[in-house]
């Protein structure tokens, strides 16, 4: 296994801790705050910003493990496949809740996202933060 890939994985699960604790701020400040919109539209670009980190993330510990895929959807079901996440579907819907929120933008869909983003998702993204923190040491 190479050093490189090795320090890549791990060089990128430090940003996705960064962008993960902002999530989770913004998720406590909507909760705190649960009709505020400029919150709303923090905690969808939060989530935009950790979804990416945490596919890529999954991709740079794949490929440090011999399994080399590009894309975001393969790169799901070999997370899946290979016990890294434990609900593939949820991280699919992740997925196509991301597309849409970053090319369309209406109101009652940001409220979708925003709930789904607080009631769903963080359990999965909670899940991958403490696989991937296991295997730091």
């Amino acid at each position: 296994m190479n050093t490189q890939q090795d320090i890549r994985w791990k060089q990128r699960y430090e940003n996705l801790q960064s962008a993960y604790q902002r999530l989770q701020h913004a998720v406590q400040a909507n909760a705190q705050t649960p009709n505020n919109d400029l919150i709303q539209m923090a905690l969808i670009k939060a989530f935009e910003m950790t979804f990416e980190l945490s596919w890529k993330t999954m991709k740079d510990y794949l490929k440090y493990n011999g399994i080399d895929v590009k894309l975001p959807r393969e790169v799901i079901k070999q997370a899946f496949a290979n016990d890294i996440i434990i609900d593939g579907q949820l991280w699919i819907d992740m997925l196509e809740d991301r597309n849409l929120m970053a090319h369309t933008y209406d109101e009652a869909r940001a409220l979708k996202a925003v709930s789904h983003i607080c009631q769903r998702y963080m359990g999965g993204l909670e899940q991958l933060h403490q696989y991937l923190l296991a295997r730091l040491a």
